[in-house]
């Protein structure tokens, strides 16, 4: 196993900084508890509202954000678990199912990139490690204003952090890649 699919494996919620970094719509301070709702699995209308948070905040239009791919390492968690429940609950059932199609929108994000780059050249262009993407370097700063979290989105992202959001999620969701061809 590399050291990016022991990251992976390894990885706790609690070991993300989701409030320094982004989603669509802000920080992702959000998600650790969305994600929870999701393991749980209990309620369908608490699991639906909890789902269409996460990915509207993660992919937004064709475009994946910093958070989407340690979200994505929770979420591929998840849905190996309500994968083997499916057959007996109804709730695991729809967001298995859910979670397929979520995937492949990731897989197909992805894509859309390599049709303007090559997948080798997305590779060298991303962060070495996973790991690196929270070096302090590229997280948020805590407790920014309006005004330096407005300056901070127009400077955007390093190009290489740019390209490991979509490298790293899509090295997060690529068996479902394998299963489709």
């Amino acid at each position: 196993m590399d050291q990016n699919e022991e990251f992976i494996r390894n990885l706790k919620i609690e070991d993300v900084p989701w409030s320094r970094i982004v989603t669509a719509y802000g920080m992702a301070t959000d998600l650790p508890g969305y994600l929870k709702t999701l393991e749980e699995h209990s309620k369908l209308s608490c699991v639906k509202k909890a789902f269409e948070e996460i990915t509207n905040n993660i992919e937004h239009q064709g475009t994946l954000w910093y958070s989407t791919a340690f979200g994505l390492i929770f979420l591929v968690r998840i849905y190996h678990d309500v994968e083997t429940q499916k057959e007996n609950n109804k709730v695991a059932a729809w967001l298995a199912e859910e979670l397929e199609g979520f995937f492949m929108l990731v897989i197909d994000c992805y894509h859309e990139i390599i049709e303007y780059y090559d997948a080798e050249e997305i590779e060298s262009e991303s962060l070495p490690l996973f790991s690196d993407m929270l070096k302090e370097e590229y997280l948020w700063p805590e407790g920014m204003s309006e005004e330096e979290e407005e300056s901070r989105w127009e400077k955007g992202f390093p190009d290489n952090l740019e390209t490991s959001f979509y490298y790293y999620s899509y090295q997060v969701v690529k068996e479902f890649d394998k299963q489709r061809t």
